[in-house]
C-alpha cells in the first residue's frame, strides 16, 4: 500500500533551500524552474492534450521519474500556473522518489486509477507536500523578505497618507510582487502569511 512520508512545512522549506543551493546558486528571481528540470535534472517536459479537461489534472510525474506531463493549454497559455505545476511535480520528484519506485502506472488512465485508489489522507498529504514544495521553491524566503521590504519602502509615502492601514494591505502587496516571482498572487500571499512577514516588516515606521 502506498504510504506518503510525513514532512512538515519547515522541513520541506529546508529541502527547497538545499535544492536551490545546488541547482540555482545564483538565487536570482524568478527561479528558472523549467531550465532546472530540463537542463540540470535532464527530465522531459511533455505537453499533454486535454489533460485537465479529460482527467482533472494540471500535471503528473511519470512512474519512472523521467517525464513531467503538463496540460497543453496550461503549457501554452498560462505561464504562472505552468511554472507552479512544474514546481509541484518537481516536489514529488524530490520528496517522493521512494514512493514512485513502488508504482507501475504507464498511462494517464492507470495514474488516475491509482489516485482514486489512494486513501484520502495519503492523497491529501501527497498533494499538500507538493504544494508546499512548489510555493517555497518559487518564492524563496530570503528573496520574499527582500522584495517585500523594497515594495513597502517604495510605497512608504503613499502609506503615510492613509488614516488607517487596510487589513488587506498585504494582499495588494502580494499582487504587485507576484510578477517578480512569475507566480499567481495567491501563492505570494500564502507565503507572506506562512513566513509571518507582516510582523517582520512594518508598513509604517514605529
Amino acid at each position: 500500500m502506498f504510504k506518503c512520508p510525513y514532512y512538515s512545512y519547515t522541513e520541506i522549506g529546508n529541502q527547497t533551500e538545499i535544492f536551490l543551493k545546488q541547482y540555482h546558486p545564483g538565487q536570482d528571481i524568478p527561479v528558472p524552474v523549467e531550465e532546472i528540470i530540463e537542463l540540470k535534472l535532464n527530465l522531459n517536459i511533455f505537453p499533454f492534450p486535454r489533460l485537465y479537461k479529460d482527467h482533472g489534472l494540471s500535471g503528473f510525474l511519470s512512474h519512472d521519474l523521467t517525464t513531467i506531463y503538463i496540460d497543453e493549454v496550461q503549457y501554452n497559455q498560462f505561464n504562472e500556473k505552468y511554472r507552479y505545476t512544474l514546481a509541484h511535480e518537481l516536489g514529488h520528484y524530490v520528496l517522493h522518489r521512494v514512493c514512485y519506485g513502488e508504482l507501475q502506472f504507464k498511462s494517464i488512465e492507470e495514474y488516475a486509477r491509482w489516485r482514486i485508489s489512494m486513501p484520502v489522507d495519503e492523497l491529501s498529504w501527497f498533494e499538500t507536500q507538493g504544494e508546499w514544495f512548489a510555493s517555497q521553491l518559487l518564492v524563496p524566503t530570503q528573496q520574499l523578505i527582500k522584495t517585500c521590504q523594497e515594495t513597502v519602502a517604495k510605497h512608504k509615502k503613499d502609506f503615510k497618507k492613509l488614516s488607517t492601514i487596510p487589513d488587506d494591505i498585504w494582499s495588494y502587496i502580494a499582487i504587485e510582487i507576484a510578477d517578480c516571482f512569475e507566480v499567481n498572487p495567491p501563492v505570494v500571499e500564502n507565503r507572506i502569511k506562512k513566513e509571518n512577514i507582516p510582523s517582520k516588516i512594518p508598513i509604517l515606521d514605529e
